[in-house]
């Protein structure tokens, strides 16, 4: 399954893109995918930026504030399941008007 970043989550992962290998058969759900991306994102530490210290936000943080569509259509139930050639696009919010 392809994962596309975007704005903030693509700062937190460090990637705009990546693949995940989701077994063909296997039941996995948008909550298994936010799950496995989470527990490998650890907290991250502080960033000394001059006299001020600022921490640098984990993708797990980012991503509990995310949108996400799955193929082009938006999708907030964890429960919906993936299959292997799907695309998910992973959306913070957006600051603008």
């Amino acid at each position: 399954m392809l994962i596309r970043y975007f704005a903030a989550a693509a700062q937190a992962a460090g990637t705009s893109e990546e693949h995940l290998n989701i077994d063909e058969g296997a039941t996995t759900t948008l909550g298994d995918v936010l799950g496995i991306l989470t527990a490998r994102e650890s907290a991250a530490p502080p960033i000394s930026d001059g006299p001020l210290l600022r921490k640098a936000t984990s993708l797990g943080t980012v991503l509990t504030r995310c949108s996400f569509l799955i193929n082009g259509t938006s999708e907030q139930d964890q429960g919906r399941e993936l299959a292997p050639g799907d695309i998910l696009d992973v959306l913070p919010p957006f600051a603008g008007g």
